[in-house]
């Protein structure tokens, strides 16, 4: 073995098998529907094969959406019966958390048809563009990035396998045969409604990813690029020098004008779903809270239903999801402070540098004043503080539900 291949860094798991998670991707998303979705654009579909799927694609997403719901519509006296009234209401709320479910699913599918080539060529494509550009960029924000793909990866697997249990579940709290036939349908009905709106939330969660990885590999070239402009002496080679510098320093600004392409269209191309996730999420915090309180509420452990302890542990983890988005849209703002903080080291260069590198340093200082972090529909930041106003608000709606829970408790 060569000493350059002793000293050369080893592939980590993620470099060495990424193939395979876009793929495995990639399939998920055409069983639910989500052929737009293509983790893989370097191997293009064939065009037959294509046209199939995406028929399927229109077909799955009509009976999501117009056949499924007449059928649970006319048996909602059936999904609501029990005779426990405060369990009644669990169910009203639960009910109201899939219609917010089944209104996105509406607002991703026409999404989907309206975006379908915006997807493939301005997303996908583009993000497979910064990809290859970035190959030889410094490595360490991949490793985050890494890191929150696999906990992404696991956590959104973990809440299928929750679901998948509630589901089985539901033939104990059943209050008979009927009741447990059309709870169960209804139950496989919501666990495909989200999936079929969490495959856009994990798609564009993974080019948000991508996103802020480029904006820290970018970030890092740019400091370097700095020592490298602090480092200049005069002498014969300083017009070389600068010259050198202001190539590279455009090359960067148009990097960076790419980066925010990206992160703008795929932003744009997602915000209604986006607001979907939002009162999703909403709800389900509010069916935690409630599922917690109807515990705690119970005279013994033994009493303590099992549907409801499966339910609050998915609310839980459909939370955390949600957080984490949030969380990456609020380290790109973080991220895009950053440049303006290195930038503003660029401001007083040499008084002996070319002027070329001076005005490329002026307009990478406006790219960077007119880059301002898109807002959700117009309305809201997508951004940590939502979460908070999410739980705020779910918090306030809990306290209206415990007030009809004692009224019920009382005239029971």
């Amino acid at each position: 073995m060569s000493a350059a291949e002793e000293h050369e860094p080893k592939e980590s798991f993620w470099e060495r098998h990424e193939f395979k998670f876009y793929k495995y991707g990639h399939i998920y998303a055409v069983i639910y529907g989500q052929v737009v979705i293509d983790y893989v654009p370097q191997q293009p579909m064939r065009r037959g094969l294509k046209t199939v799927l995406i028929a399927y694609s229109h077909l799955l997403s009509l009976i999501l959406i117009v056949v499924l719901p007449g059928y649970f519509v006319y048996h909602f006296r059936t999904l609501t019966e029990t005779h426990d009234r405060r369990m009644q209401l669990m169910l009203y709320v639960s009910f109201a958390n899939t219609a917010i479910k089944y209104a996105t699913v509406i607002v991703t599918y026409v999404a989907n048809t309206v975006h379908f080539e915006a997807i493939n060529y301005r997303c996908t494509v583009q993000r497979q563009r910064l990809e290859t550009a970035f190959v030889g960029a410094p490595k360490q924000p991949k490793r985050s990035f890494e890191f929150f793909m696999y906990f992404k990866f696991c956590l959104i697997n973990l809440m299928m396998l929750v679901q998948v249990a509630g589901i089985f579940a539901l033939y104990e709290a059943a209050d008979g045969p009927s009741v447990s036939q059309v709870r169960l349908h209804f139950a496989i009905y919501a666990f495909v409604l989200w999936n079929y709106t969490e495959n856009m939330a994990d798609y564009f969660y993974f080019v948000n990813g991508s996103v802020l990885k480029y904006y820290r590999q970018l970030h890092l070239q740019l400091v370097s690029l700095r020592r490298q402009l602090g480092g200049l002496r005069p002498g014969g080679m300083l017009m070389e020098h600068c010259c050198r510098l202001s190539d590279r320093l455009g090359e960067l600004r148009q990097r960076f004008g790419e980066i925010h392409d990206l992160y703008s269209e795929s932003f744009q191309m997602h915000q209604f779903q986006l607001l979907g996730l939002v009162l999703a999420t909403l709800i389900n915090n509010l069916t935690n809270f409630y599922a917690i309180f109807n515990m705690l509420a119970k005279q013994s452990l033994e009493e303590i239903s099992f549907p409801i302890v499966i339910g609050s542990v998915y609310a839980t983890g459909f939370y955390i999801d949600t957080y984490i988005v949030t969380l990456l849209n609020e380290h790109i703002k973080q991220e895009l402070e950053g440049f303006a903080l290195t930038m503003r080291t660029f401001a007083e260069p040499p008084s002996t540098v070319e002027q070329r590198l001076t005005q490329e340093i002026e307009y990478f200082s406006l790219d960077l004043l007119k880059c301002r972090p898109p807002m959700l529909c117009g309305l809201l930041n997508f951004d940590r503080r939502l979460i908070y106003l999410i739980a705020v608000t779910a918090f306030c709606y809990f306290i209206t539900l415990v007030q009809f829970d004692l009224y019920l408790r009382k005239s029971s």
